[in-house]
């Protein structure tokens, strides 16, 4: 009587085990290098930025705004007195966002500030003298993912 050995595995069962883990791996992958959840939540949390210096400036007689260089972006207060100072956002320990830390870029066509008057007018200068058509701010990410922002002439519409 032989007796017959089964231990291992078959080439074919390698194979497959094999393909299924690659499988996973290129979803867990992709999803690592996918910083479009930041990008849109990073959308929202400016749009909420702006509303709020909006509505400082409405309910001052000061502008408020944001200026941006690209990788950061910060809150500023203008009136004839004191120039430009530099405000925290409600809840932050910083004077600025800082957006490189999530891979993200904010560009504006026209300058890198936006400011409102205390009627809620916004404007491309932080003197509230240079109006501006409708406005539109795009955050980016290197994978050259994007997400727009546009501010309406006149109405201060940000959607």
């Amino acid at each position: 009587m032989s007796i017959k050995n089964n231990s291992g595995f078959t080439l074919i069962e390698v194979i497959a085990i094999v393909i299924v883990m690659g499988i996973i791996t290129a979803f867990a992958v992709g999803r690592v290098a996918d910083n479009k959840p930041e990008l849109m939540a990073q959308t929202q949390v400016l749009k909420i930025h702006l509303r709020y210096a909006q509505s400082r400036a409405m309910n001052s007689n000061d502008n408020y705004g944001i200026e941006t260089d690209g990788n950061i972006y910060w809150l500023f207060r203008y009136n004839l007195t004191s120039s430009d100072i530099r405000v925290n956002f409600p809840g932050e320990d910083s004077d600025h966002i800082d957006l490189s830390a999530i891979g993200l870029t904010l560009s504006m066509v026209d300058g890198n500030i936006v400011s409102f008057d205390s009627r809620g007018i916004p404007y491309l200068d932080n003197t509230g003298t240079l109006q501006l058509a409708d406005r539109t701010l795009t955050l980016s990410t290197s994978a050259l993912d994007t997400e727009n922002i546009i501010i309406t002439k006149n109405t201060g519409f940000i959607q």
